[in-house]
C-alpha cells in the first residue's frame, strides 16, 4: 500500500466546493484511480491500495491489483503537489550478490590502506538488536569481529546498533551510513527511495550454520488442508510488505498456480500470525522459517501444533549490504575476502556459528503486494 501525505493549517475553512482529490496516473499518464481526503487541519494521508477504480461492468482491469511499473500521485485542489510512487522497490531483474572480484593479496595489516565504513545493524540474532521473541536464543556480538578486522585487515567497521527497524528505514532514508547487516530485503526495498546501489556483500550464517531461510505456510496439525491448491477461499495470515518471506514470496507462490485466497490479514510479526491461526481468525498461516524456534512461539505452541503446507524458495537470512555509491567496488570486495577470512575456524567466538559466506545468486521480485484486510 502507498499513501499521499499532506498538512493542513489551522484557518482553513472546508466546505464543498473544498477538496483534496488524489489522482493517480500511470507513466502514460492514464488516470488509474482517484480518491478524496480530509480537508480538517492536521496531517493527513490518502492511502492507495494500489488498485484501479471500480468501474462499469464490463471493465476486465476494475478493482484489479496495477501491474508494476511507476505511477504518479497528484493533489489537487488544496494543494498543488505532486510526489512519485513506485510499485517496484527494487529492479526486479537486478541481482543482489556482489559481483566475484579478485582475492585480496595477503598483505600484513600495516601495508594495508585503512578503511573505515559505518555499519548500521538489526540483526535477529544479534544480543544488541533482536527482538523479544528471539532474545532467549539471540547471543551474536560483533565486537570480535570488529577487532579482528581492524587488527588483521586494517578494517574499521563503525557499528550503529537499531533495535527497531522502523529506526533502521530512517537510517537508510538519511544516507546516514556505508551499509547494513540486516534482512537484506529491508535495505533492498528502500534502494531507490534512497538514492543507493546496494550489494550483498556476505551472507552470515545462524546459530545452526544455515545462511538461508524460508516463509512457511502453517495450519493446524489436524486440518485438512494438504497443498496450496487447498488455500482457494481460505483466510490466511501474511506478513507485512516490509517481508519478503511472509508477504511477497508465498503471495508469488499462490498467483503462480492462480490460488485466490479469502480474507487476507497482514500482520507485523510471526507471533501474530500463531496467535491467528490458533484462535480460528485464519486458517492459514505464513511465518519466518525460525519462528518455531523463538520464544514468540515456544511460549504458547509447540511445533507439533502444526503442520507444514507448503515453504517459499530460500532466500538470505542476514546479510552484510554495501552502498556502491559509498563505496568503490574494490573495497566491497576487499571487506568480503577480510570476512570469508574471519569465517570456519577463524570465526570470533562472540559471532556465534560459523560466520560469513559468500553471498548466492538472490533476485527478489515485488509482485503481488498486500491488499487490503478484507471487512
Amino acid at each position: 500500500m502507498c499513501a499521499a501525505v499532506y498538512p493542513l493549517r489551522e484557518g482553513f475553512a472546508p466546505d464543498d466546493k473544498h477538496q483534496v482529490v488524489s489522482v493517480i496516473t500511470d507513466a502514460q499518464g492514464k488516470p488509474v484511480r482517484q480518491l478524496t481526503g480530509p480537508t480538517t487541519p492536521g496531517l493527513h494521508r490518502i492511502p492507495w491500495e494500489l488498485r484501479r477504480s471500480p468501474q462499469a461492468a464490463g471493465d476486465t482491469e476494475s478493482g484489479h491489483l496495477v501491474k508494476p511499473g511507476k505511477y504518479t500521485n497528484t493533489l489537487h485542489s488544496v494543494l498543488a503537489a505532486s510526489l512519485t510512487m513506485l510499485v517496484w522497490a527494487a529492479d526486479p531483474a537486478a541481482e543482489t550478490a556482489l559481483a566475484p572480484g579478485p582475492a585480496t593479496p595477503a598483505n600484513p595489516a600495516e601495508t594495508q590502506t585503512p578503511l573505515v565504513l559505518k555499519i548500521a545493524v538489526n540483526d535477529i540474532y544479534c544480543r544488541q538488536t533482536a527482538c523479544e521473541c528471539l532474545a532467549k536464543i539471540a547471543t551474536r556480538e560483533y565486537a570480535g569481529l570488529v577487532e579482528a578486522l581492524q587488527k588483521n585487515h586494517k578494517i574499521t567497521l563503525q557499528m550503529t546498533y537499531f533495535m527497531e527497524v522502523f529506526d533502521l528505514e530512517k537510517a537508510i532514508r538519511a544516507k546516514s551510513h556505508d551499509g547494513v547487516i540486516c534482512k537484506p530485503w529491508t535495505a533492498l526495498r528502500l534502494a531507490k527511495e534512497a538514492g543507493a546501489d546496494f550489494k550483498r556483500v556476505a551472507d552470515i550464517r545462524d546459530l545452526d550454520n544455515s545462511p538461508v531461510m524460508t516463509g512457511v505456510f502453517l495450519t493446524n496439525s489436524k486440518s485438512p488442508l494438504k497443498s496450496l491448491d487447498d488455500l482457494n477461499g481460505k483466510r490466511i495470515a501474511f506478513g507485512q510488505q516490509d517481508s519478503y518471506e511472509k508477504n511477497h514470496a508465498p503471495l508469488q507462490m499462490l498467483a503462480a498456480k492462480g490460488v485466490q485466497p479469502g480474507e487476507c490479514l497482514y500482520q507485523s510479526s510471526c507471533g501474530e500470525n500463531l496467535d491467528a491461526l490458533m484462535n480460528g481468525k485464519v486458517e492459514v498461516a505464513v511465518v519466518s522459517s525460525y519462528a518455531l524456534t523463538a520464544s514468540c512461539a515456544v511460549d504458547f505452541a509447540k511445533p507439533e501444533d502444526f503442520k507444514t503446507i507448503a515453504s517459499t524458495p530460500e532466500m538470505p537470512l542476514t546479510s552484510l549490504l554495501l552502498d556502491l555509491r559509498r563505496v568503490a567496488p574494490a573495497n566491497a570486495v576487499r571487506l568480503q575476502n577480510a570476512l570469508l577470512d574471519l569465517s570456519g575456524d577463524k570465526v570470533p567466538k562472540d559471532l556465534q556459528g560459523k560466520g560469513f559466506v559468500r553471498p548466492a545468486s538472490w533476485k527478489p521480485r515485488l509482485e503481488n503486494p498486500e491488499k487490503p484486510v478484507n471487512p
